[in-house]
């Protein structure tokens, strides 16, 4: 297939049993070769403890002086010789002072003698090493110097005694270590496995419920029976899951009102312009003649020109506070002025509902505002309370703290349900689409003022009552924060 080569994919399942199974080959292994080595020195020091024993003996008899060092040595080599214990004794210049005559064959090689030679003069106190003489038992042997009050010079004795049954027992140990790995690596691959299964299912879960929350189902939620890290990442989804599944019902909601907002908007926009262009005609063409009607129609005009300019205003003002061009000329303002232009502003509105407007404001107290933003913002809310106030009062009641500015707006109108009231600061949303119509509303005055207020460093709140009436509270800071 030329270059191209195949390569194997793994599954995490795979992975993760293999992993599994050669952490617990290492383990196995580091514990077998402990376990030998381990009892390798045990043996080794059985060993050593004995020819300790036994060296001190051969030592006392060695440096008695009232007899020949050789008789007591022959009593004492038949006790030696049940235990396999041989040793061999030298010279300050290497030459064998006393040799053991029933020393096996294999012991008394030159090469073997040579090398004991070799060390007579490095020899310290109870020395221990280890001859390997493979395939038969390792040999130890452990050195020793004498100090004769018979003779003038030391001696240097090896004293030796081979691991006796060592390889039979390596042996057996190595064949009961490799039937007890067996069982534990059955025993593992079987935990492992099933370990590995259950993980890489909650994966599988995981991967299947992530694939259909791609394809658009939000509403897919994964189990939660671990509170381990995979309990946790399945609650994190699900946690994901519900975000998604809210904002996507809030870009359908969205979409719902801005394409409700453009059919307004056209209507709205195509209304006053269809009867500007019929009376502009009209004009004309000298249909109307009377002055009267001249007089009535340029009302027409006017009306529909401030409706038009109106709602364009409304359009720009969302436009440049979304993209962040609002600039606020901020000072200390007179607040009940500004109430009392609003008031006088929407004079018309009100006496046409025979509405009562109640100030409460000190003449003295002033806001840190923008003059005319603030004016917008009080504008918008007392026309919504107009909007929906069939009859009785709204009122406008002032206040001040040590740092803020208080600004309630309180009507008796049909008030809002919670439902109602969690939704009037989103664009496009109107209360009562119905109405929204005939008063010509977008939806946006609202959320206008939502994002004045909070431009100016403050906050608004709404609460409502149905049947009762609507408070809206706006806390303005006194200084820049």
């Amino acid at each position: 297939m030329g270059n191209k080569r195949l390569r194997y994919r793994f599954t995490f399942f795979q992975r993760q049993f293999m992993s599994h199974m050669l952490v617990s080959i290492l383990i196995l292994a580091l514990m077998g070769a402990g376990f030998v080595y381990y009892l390798k020195q045990q043996s080794y020091a059985h060993v050593t403890e004995e020819l300790s024993n036994a060296g001190k003996v051969i030592v006392r008899l060695l440096t008695r002086e009232e007899e020949e060092p050789t008789v007591p040595l022959q009593a004492y080599r038949g006790l030696l010789a049940e235990r396999k214990i041989s040793f061999i004794i030298f010279d300050k210049t290497g030459e064998i002072a006393y040799r053991d005559p029933k020393m096996s064959a294999a012991l008394r090689n030159k090469a073997f003698l040579d090398g004991l030679r070799a060390r007579v003069m490095f020899i310290k106190d109870n020395q221990t090493f280890i001859v390997d003489r493979s395939p038969e038992q390792p040999l130890v042997v452990l050195t020793k110097p004498i100090h004769p009050k018979s003779k003038t010079t030391d001696m240097y004795m090896f004293i030796f005694s081979p691991v006796v049954g060592y390889k039979d027992i390596l042996l057996s140990m190595d064949r009961n270590v490799g039937y007890a790995a067996a069982l534990i690596f059955v025993i593992t691959a079987l935990i492992s496995a099933f370990i590995s299964r259950r993980i890489s299912r909650r994966l599988q879960l995981l991967r299947q419920a992530t694939c259909k929350l791609a394809d658009g189902h939000y509403s897919i939620r994964l189990p939660i029976n671990r509170s381990d890290e995979l309990g946790d990442l399945a609650l994190d989804f699900n946690a994901m899951a519900v975000q998604l599944e809210a904002s996507s019902l809030q870009l359908k909601q969205y979409e719902l009102r801005r394409h409700s907002f453009m059919t307004d908007v056209s209507h709205e926009l195509r209304t006053p312009l269809t009867s500007i262009r019929g009376i502009i005609e009209g004009l004309k063409n000298n249909l109307v003649t009377e002055p009267e009607d001249k007089h009535k129609y340029y009302a027409i005009i006017e009306k529909e020109t401030f409706r038009l300019i109106r709602l364009i205003n409304e359009l720009l003002d969302m436009e440049k506070i979304e993209n962040g061009l609002i600039t606020l000329a901020k000072k200390n303002s007179p607040l009940r002025e500004i109430m009392e232009t609003v008031v006088e502003t929407l004079e018309v509105l009100i006496e046409a509902k025979k509405l009562q407007i109640i100030i409460e404001c000190d003449p003295d107290l002033v806001v840190y505002c923008d003059y005319d933003r603030l004016t917008q913002i009080l504008i918008n809310l007392i026309k919504n309370s107009i909007q929906f106030t069939e009859y009785g009062t709204i009122r406008l009641t002032a206040a001040e703290t040590e740092a803020s500015t208080l600004i309630d707006i309180t009507d008796t109108g049909r008030g809002m349900t919670s439902a109602e009231l969690a939704l009037i600061w989103d664009r496009f949303y109107k209360a009562d689409p119905s109405r929204a119509k005939s008063s010509s509303e977008t939806g946006l005055g609202l959320s206008i003022v939502k994002q004045l207020v909070e431009a100016h460093g403050g906050t608004i709140e709404a609460s409502s009552t149905p049947g009762i009436g609507s408070s809206f509270v706006i806390t303005l800071p006194k200084l820049e924060s």
